[in-house]
């Protein structure tokens, strides 16, 4: 499946969940980054990068502004766990002024619970509100989402997520060992839908919460996409 058509309309709420990142996808300027800033309509589109289930890990944080400042573009980072702390009106500012919104990967259920202590939660839900695009990778995929497919427990289990989306998501299909066997086995055994699941190199664009287009890194053609809308079987093929 190449697109699922939605009504177009200005300032619709845009989110983009990308199953997962190449080595080669963390240096250059991919397919799935040119349709992401095209949401936003603007020749220079301000990026938030937010860092914290990755722990602000200082090397993603470098690569991240390296990849989209060598192509031109203003980065902002927020990293709530470098010194000198941001403050509240220091957060709310570098949120309130970006265009793309984009989420590291990380640990999903510790990043949840630091952004609802800071309030992160409700300034991005803002955020989309006026018409910043979101987006992320692995964990900055599943958090828009009702429920996640997650290991930061240490196994595989279904977390709560922002509830920006109706459903579940699944990062990393068919690239890690597991993830597919027990995404299917969970949904079997919750009677969960929507379901949702995207390889590495794959991501789902949803506009006003509904599946409106998936966009594929050229490295990812084959990458394996998973869609259940209306009936209580694993996901099917797409």
């Amino acid at each position: 499946m190449e697109a699922i058509a939605d009504t177009v309309v200005s300032n619709q709420a845009n989110i983009v969940a990308i199953g997962g990142e190449s080595d080669e996808d963390l240096q250059q300027i991919t397919p799935i980054d040119s349709y992401i800033l095209s949401l936003t309509h603007k020749d220079s589109p301000r990026i938030l990068y937010i860092s914290t289930a990755s722990g602000d890990m200082p090397e993603r944080i470098e690569q991240f502004e390296h990849k989209f400042t060598s192509a031109g573009y203003e980065v902002s980072s927020l990293a709530l766990f470098r010194t000198p702390y941001p403050t509240s009106n220091q957060v709310d500012d570098l949120i309130s002024k970006a265009d793309v919104i984009f989420v590291a990967g990380g640990n999903t259920r510790a990043m949840l619970a630091i952004w609802r202590e800071f309030s992160i939660d409700q300034l991005v839900k803002s955020a989309m509100r006026r018409g910043a695009v979101l987006c992320g990778v692995s964990a900055g995929a599943i958090c828009w989402f009702d429920l996640g497919h997650s290991d930061s427990g240490g196994g595989y289990s279904l977390i709560p997520g922002l509830g920006l989306i109706t459903g579940v998501m699944c990062p990393h299909f068919g690239a890690e060992a597991g993830r597919e066997a027990s995404f299917n086995a969970l949904l079997a055994e919750q009677n969960i839908l929507p379901a949702y699941a995207a390889d590495d190199g794959v991501a789902l664009h949803f506009r006003d919460g509904k599946l409106h287009k998936i966009i594929r890194t050229e490295a990812a053609s084959e990458g394996k996409t998973r869609v259940s809308l209306s009936e209580n079987t694993p996901p099917t093929a797409r």
